[in-house]
């Protein structure tokens, strides 16, 4: 569906890791960065700019009218030693210059097998435009105040993938006022500004953005519970909110016919939290398409600090 309806662009954006971004919205966050050009220099240092120049040419006349893997490109052109080696930085320079698209995925939803089209063939009702950078940065910057404000000018550089000089400017320059909270003065958008807190519990998934997008990350997490919801590397795994803050860990397991949802919470929960739970896996269930549901307690949450890596995908797997 993603790739049938064209109406989300996957592409590297803010810090540099992979969005999908609504075709609406991709001129201002391109035009935002102030890393633009990095892949490229990438390429120079391992075939110079000429080699860049014709790799491109190559790059581009093998795609038309075809939609191909970065590997088959590879082998159709024959590239071996440098040229390959410099291929996979190309096509995201390529990617990130809207000269090509993610067009399609080999494999299950979870692979990172992606084909590319030609971005002019594959989505011909969107040309890139290169907005004003400053404009763009206060959109991009009044977007993050609607979905996450408040925060503070760390908070929304390390969003963003902007330097500091230039995340202040933009919510100097957004919709935003200076507003004091418990943890210091912040950026809110006026209407914002003393709304009501986050009510009921809610089942987060691995790496959500509610926790994800404060560079301090403990306004929802205490921090003697940092350890069971990051790892080493700062991955956040899948969480149990109450009212806003984080109170547990959970995990699923089972297949298209039966949910196992584990939760483990940091403290007692009460009967209407366990409700809170339970109803919550019913909605999982039914977006899964599983018709039976099982709760599993566990005492113990598990330290993602000692834990092995990519533990935080599956924090409670095992007996």
């Amino acid at each position: 569906m993603l790739y049938e309806e064209r109406g989300l662009v996957r592409t590297r954006a803010l810090r540099g890791s992979q969005f999908m971004i609504p075709i609406e919205m991709l001129d201002a966050v391109k035009s935002a960065s102030d890393r633009r050009g990095w892949h490229g220099e990438y390429v120079d240092k391992i075939i110079d700019v000429e080699g860049r120049k014709r790799l491109t040419r190559e790059v581009l006349a093998v795609m038309a009218g075809r939609v191909m893997t970065a590997r088959e490109i590879r082998v159709e052109l024959g590239l071996e030693g440098p040229r390959a080696e410099a291929l996979k930085y190309l096509m995201a320079m390529l990617s990130d210059q809207r000269h090509i698209a993610s067009a399609a995925v080999n494999g299950g939803w979870r692979s990172n097998q992606y084909g590319y089209a030609v971005w002019e063939e594959w989505l011909p009702g969107a040309p890139p435009r290169d907005l004003d950078s400053e404009e763009s940065r206060a959109t991009i910057a009044n977007w993050y105040l609607t979905g996450h404000g408040p925060g503070t000018v760390d908070d929304f550089k390390w969003w963003s993938g902007l330097n500091k000089t230039n995340a202040r400017a933009a919510l100097e320059d957004s919709d935003g006022v200076t507003v004091d909270t418990e943890l210091g003065e912040m950026y809110d958008l006026e209407e914002r500004a003393g709304a009501d807190a986050a009510q009921g519990l809610r089942l987060l998934p691995v790496w959500d953005t509610a926790i994800l997008t404060q560079a301090g990350r403990r306004r929802m997490v205490s921090e003697e519970h940092y350890r069971y919801v990051y790892d080493r590397d700062g991955n956040a795994t899948s969480t149990i909110v109450l009212d806003g803050a984080v109170v547990g860990i959970w995990d699923r397991q089972g297949d298209d016919t039966h949910l196992q949802v584990k939760a483990s919470p940091f403290g007692r929960f009460d009967a209407d939290s366990w409700k809170g739970v339970e109803s919550e896996a019913r909605v999982i269930a039914t977006a899964l398409g599983a018709g039976d549901v099982e709760i599993v307690r566990v005492k113990k949450p598990t330290d993602l600090h000692e834990a092995g890596r990519n533990r935080f995908l599956s924090p409670l797997s095992g007996p």
